[in-house]
């Protein structure tokens, strides 16, 4: 049997994915989904926690450098996934905001400032 979809609005601040809009002050994103693919979509907040949490702890260390931390890392591909989900199942408005900013389009060395560069 196929799962219907059902609108959701996603609040990438907190994490929370909800049915009713009135239940959060300020959804981000509205989406189309499955309960399995929203599922997967709590599912890639969970990770997105944990790597946080890993860049709280590498924080702690003062001479590691912010701009050399796989922490870091993945943290931010961790963003790229929660945002590449949401562009998949947002509307019209949502896919267009993502475009907008630009974080899916990524590369390996983009998170390194120019300033940063010059300096090894």
């Amino acid at each position: 049997m196929m799962e219907s979809k059902q609108t959701y609005f996603v609040d990438i601040s907190s994490g929370d994915i909800l049915q009713d809009p009135n239940q959060n002050a300020s959804p981000s994103f509205r989406i189309f989904a499955t309960p399995t693919e929203v599922n997967e979509l709590k599912m890639l907040f969970n990770d997105n926690y944990d790597d946080d949490m890993s860049t709280m702890r590498r924080a702690q260390v003062p001479f590691r450098q912010y701009h050399n931390s796989p922490e870091d890392d993945q943290y931010d591909q961790s963003m790229r996934d929660i945002y590449s989900k949401i562009y998949l199942l947002g509307d019209e408005e949502a896919r267009l905001h993502i475009t907008k900013i630009g974080i899916l389009e990524h590369t390996a060395n983009d998170h390194l400032r120019e300033d940063i560069k010059n300096l090894k």
